[in-house]
């Protein structure tokens, strides 16, 4: 009766499509490593939020993966011209030429004008899959953080966000990270920086200060600031190994092979009306490609292959048509 019961539900649609939706993994986590300070970059865009001063709504929001170290800049519109000179003017004529870009499918990122100009800059492109914008978590976080600091510097009386927005900066840039043990600035300068608290309030280095020998420790910790590096680099290592390992822990192993029929999750491809009684899964779809690390290819019953990839926690395993 349990088999029968089972093969029931296997054959109606209507359970497969109002199924619920799996919230644990179905991959093994992969970390992102940057080898050196500023050849990886996370890019995204936030908002939108309340209209400011020349209309500004929107903010494009980059993170250097070594050093944590985060630009933002608040914008009117999110074209690729806007983004492209986002990146020039706040990581390559700061920082130099990225080695890596990595950014969601949005349009502003995939196509021209900024594909292209990436292309001539010998600067290669890493999309994370369709409506999982967990795969450039990093990134992410820093959306987040940064809508909560905006949040929390305003009140009743002041909206302003775009005032608060470098003081947020300011704060991340300066905060020590748990995954490395390093604040961005003193991987990015050397040295820690000096906050106006330390003036409020004196400490050591501001009320004992000597010009000669500041400037000789300050050449020190330039001497001394690829070892440094180099010993965030361990301490993250560690930190993602014990985050991969928690991770890992919870996988429901599943994959698909081309030729597979699979559903793909409403909500992430919005292919049918939601709401409260609206369909969890839409489809059946057949896998056209596996390209890796959770990443699909789909083609629709007509044969004509889906735009972009989507990640295997959009995908669910179509049981109708083995039946």
């Amino acid at each position: 009766m349990h088999m029968d019961a089972r093969k029931l539900i296997r054959e109606c649609n209507d359970c497969q499509v109002h199924r619920p939706v799996p919230r644990n993994p179905q991959q093994n986590l992969t970390p992102i490593t940057s080898p050196w300070p500023f050849y990886k970059w996370g890019i995204d865009i936030a908002g939108p939020f309340p209209e400011g001063p020349g209309k500004v709504k929107f903010l494009i929001v980059a993170v250097d993966y070594f050093t944590k170290w985060i630009e933002a800049k608040p914008v009117a519109t999110i074209t690729g011209n806007q983004v492209k000179k986002f990146v020039w003017d706040n990581i390559v004529c700061r920082f130099g030429l990225p080695g890596e870009i990595v950014s969601d499918n949005g349009k502003q990122f995939r196509d021209n004008p900024f594909k292209d100009w990436c292309e001539k800059l010998c600067i290669r492109q890493c999309f994370a899959s369709v409506k999982h914008p967990q795969t450039n978590g990093l990134v992410e976080r820093a959306n987040r953080s940064l809508g909560e600091g905006i949040k929390a510097r305003l009140d009743e009386r002041s909206k302003d966000w775009i005032g608060e927005l470098s003081h947020v900066l300011w704060s991340h840039r300066t905060m020590i990270k748990s995954s490395n043990g390093e604040t961005p600035f003193s991987l990015t300068y050397g040295t820690e920086a000096v906050i106006p608290a330390e003036i409020g309030m004196p400490t050591l280095r501001t009320m004992e200060v000597d010009p000669t020998k500041n400037d000789e420790a300050l050449e020190i910790n330039l001497d001394l600031i690829e070892e440094k590096r180099e010993q965030a680099a361990i301490q993250e290592a560690k930190s993602k190994t014990k985050m991969e390992k928690y991770y890992n822990s919870r996988v429901r192993g599943t994959s698909f092979k081309p030729g597979d029929m699979v559903y793909r999750s409403n909500d992430a491809s919005h292919a049918r009306d939601g709401g409260k009684l609206g369909p969890k899964w839409e489809g059946p779809y057949e896998v056209a490609e596996s390209l890796g690390k959770g990443a699909y290819k789909l083609k629709d019953c007509k044969g004509n292959e889906l735009p972009r990839t989507w990640n295997i926690c959009n995908l669910k395993k179509c049981y109708i048509h083995e039946m």
